[in-house]
């Protein structure tokens, strides 16, 4: 419930400078909830940002330490590090929900839309190449049956290569090739993903199958989706309740 006496002013802001205003990193204090509170990360909604996610996104833009600044705003119940189910949660990191609790069925929708973006990028990107190379089959038909291929200068004189053999450094590397390393398992990589009854299995395979192509060089990502699994707890923050509620002029009471 709002209070009743409630303006224009930002109460959060108001009261950081209040207590830390005569810092000359204020602002950047300021900043930095005003991100927090931005991008929901709150005490309430399960959302968490580590440490080293707010110094790649916000250094640049701060003109003090993202730790410095932690430090001042959780002495000032701004802010807090969260460290709960004895250290380790499992994270949906395209929406940055942090489930402590492994047998919280809140996750499996997230864990099949994750595996199923997965699934449709591997079918797209191996139909796509399978259209690629039934073109180039037409065209090597066609230069077969006297014509020039399409790209080619008259003036070029041909080389033959030797060997016959394919150069394997010349392969590209497919995307379930990079998926079925990283599992290492004897059966279709579909199954591999979706078979398991323990949720956690297949969480931690498809943990290690997306971090394997997002590290890849060789493949790429055709749709958005991002790693779900176990993480450490230490060093995540979340902005508090009362610093939300006083972003949002509401009661503290």
């Amino acid at each position: 419930m709002s209070t009743s006496d409630s303006d224009d002013t930002d109460r959060l802001e108001q009261y950081i400078r209040d207590e830390k205003g005569h810092l000359d990193s204020c602002e950047s204090m300021i900043a930095l909830a005003n991100w927090l509170y931005t991008n929901e990360y709150f005490e309430t909604n399960d959302r968490v940002v580590p440490t080293s996610d707010l110094k790649e996104i916000l250094d640049d833009r701060l003109e003090y330490g993202v730790d410095t600044l932690l430090d001042h705003l959780e002495g000032i119940s701004v802010v807090d590090e969260v460290s709960q189910g004895g250290g380790r949660f499992i994270l949906h990191e395209r929406t940055g929900r942090a489930f402590f609790d492994p047998n919280n069925r809140d996750m499996l929708p997230l864990l099949d839309e994750e595996i199923s973006r997965f699934l449709e990028d591997l079918h797209q990107q191996e139909s796509q190449a399978l259209e690629s190379e039934d073109a180039g089959d037409d065209e090597t038909q066609s230069v077969a049956d006297g014509g020039e291929p399409e790209d080619a200068d008259p003036d070029e004189t041909d080389e033959t290569v030797t060997g016959g053999e394919e150069d394997p450094d010349d392969v590209a590397t497919t995307l379930r090739a990079v998926a079925a390393a990283a599992l290492d398992v004897e059966m279709p990589l579909e199954d591999a993903l979706t078979n398991p009854t323990d949720h956690i299995e297949r969480i931690v395979r498809f943990d290690d199958v997306v971090t394997a192509v997002i590290e890849s060089d060789e493949v790429s990502r055709g749709r958005a989706y991002e790693p779900m699994g176990w993480r450490n707890a230490a060093n995540k923050w979340v902005l508090t309740t009362t610093a939300k509620a006083r972003k949002e002029n509401e009661s503290l009471s």
